[in-house]
């Protein structure tokens, strides 16, 4: 009954014969709904659903040019990192050199700026502060671990970038003790802010 399709068709109800070609992967297909733009295998493997595109677009820019999720992923710490110390008990040099040279490279490609930086930095400088006029290291640990919900929390919202929550993140990990903390974070943490400090002044020049 073509008369009764080319009814169903005008009015925009399912049945149609008209085929279509898929958003995603360009084959045509026959859409079970007037609206479907991807086929039945762009659907299965997850692409997002006519409508989502433009709200998960809105998401990514408020959080930078891809989702939190993804950016996290990209992370470059190698699996042990940080392992502050040697066979001996001292600070490896790289900590305060080559490697804290790098993470302050990378960060500066994901603009992260001096303003939120020193907001970490100056926690990390308080809790410091309190161990060496010696306040218990349990009641210091407790400021230490703030760190991770503050970082999660800014970089939730596109403030700092995620490879700088990872860095929080593994570094607070790493503090089991005065020593920990002291000659291993605090240390390495503030070689990764001065070395910012250059690139970032670099950069703006």
């Amino acid at each position: 009954m073509p008369d009764m399709k080319d009814a169903l068709n005008k009015a925009g109800i399912k049945g149609q014969s008209t085929q279509v070609n898929c958003r995603e992967c360009g084959k045509p297909f026959q859409p079970r709904e007037p609206h479907h733009r991807l086929c039945a295998d762009c659907m299965k493997k997850g692409a997002p659903k006519d409508g989502e595109t433009a709200s998960r677009k809105s998401a990514f820019q408020k959080a930078g040019t891809m989702s939190r999720s993804q950016e996290i992923k990209k992370t470059s710490f190698d699996e042990g990192y940080p392992d502050y110390f040697d066979t001996d008990g001292l600070l490896k040099p790289e900590f305060v050199t080559s490697l804290a040279e790098e993470i302050a490279g990378t960060l500066g490609s994901h603009r992260m700026t001096m303003h939120q930086l020193r907001a970490f930095y100056s926690h990390v400088k308080l809790q410091e502060g309190a161990l060496k006029a010696n306040r218990p290291f349990k009641a210091v640990s407790v400021e230490i671990a703030k760190l991770k919900p503050f970082a999660s929390e800014r970089a939730s919202k596109g403030k700092v970038p995620p490879y700088f929550e990872a860095f929080i993140v593994r570094n607070v990990d790493k503090v089991k003790d005065k020593d920990t903390f002291l000659n291993g974070f605090v240390e390495h943490f503030q070689a990764v802010v001065a070395y910012c400090a250059g690139t970032l002044e670099r950069r703006r020049s």
